[in-house]
């Protein structure tokens, strides 16, 4: 009988702390599909994905490298909504391949859940496709704060970012579990540890007696 794999969902906004999260399950042992990651692949190579970019935004967000300019489209689709969508479908049709096989390959490996790291989970109403979802939290000043520090951005463009996400009250009444990111690293590793022992508890299959 082929075993029965279930999906953990981790998102959060910007600056949340979400990707230290992820990194901490991964010290652990557990596998995480950082959704992120293949979305940059298909435009970080040259392939359908960058073509049908070219297509639909012009040969201008092209770099030198023949792929995509990730700032300037940044900067368009984070501005213009339609256009934000237009990019994420073409990237999320190929990244949803991809995502299969490495739940197949999860699965076929026996492990008991696996983690998608992915920040459009609540945005794209992904809520049904998981059995438990991870919501990471922080104060939006903070967050703020940390994105402007570690990718030299203006608090303008931070907060284009964060307005065109889902909110702390929508990821507090859609999330089985709360990640609070308020402390220090070591304090956000243990709230980690815990989220997974949770995790655990509630896909544990219920006892008949």
């Amino acid at each position: 009988m082929r075993h029965h794999l279930q999906r953990v969902g981790l998102t959060g906004g910007i600056g949340s702390g979400k990707t230290t999260v992820a990194d901490r399950f991964r010290e652990t042992g557990i596998t995480v599909i950082d959704l992120d990651e293949l979305s940059r692949a298909v435009l970080d190579q040259p392939g359908e994905g960058v073509d049908d970019m070219v297509a639909r935004f012009g040969a201008e967000y092209l770099n030198r490298a023949g792929t995509a300019d990730r700032a300037k489209l940044g900067d368009l689709v984070f501005s213009d909504a339609a256009a934000r969508a237009d990019l994420e479908r073409i990237v999320l049709t190929r990244v949803a391949e991809q995502v299969s096989a490495l739940d197949e390959a999860a699965a076929a490996a026996g492990e008991e859940f696996i983690v998608h790291d992915s920040p459009l989970l609540l945005e794209k109403g992904h809520d049904a496709d998981f059995a438990v979802i991870i919501g990471v939290l922080a104060p939006v000043e903070e967050r703020i704060r940390r994105v402007m520090q570690r990718s030299n951005k203006t608090r303008e463009w931070v907060e284009r970012v964060i307005a065109a996400q889902t909110t702390d009250d929508q990821r507090r009444r859609r999330c089985h579990i709360l990640i609070d990111n308020t402390g220090t690293r070591e304090d956000l590793a243990a709230a980690a540890d815990a989220a997974v022992g949770e995790v655990r508890r509630m896909l544990a299959p219920s006892d008949p007696h």
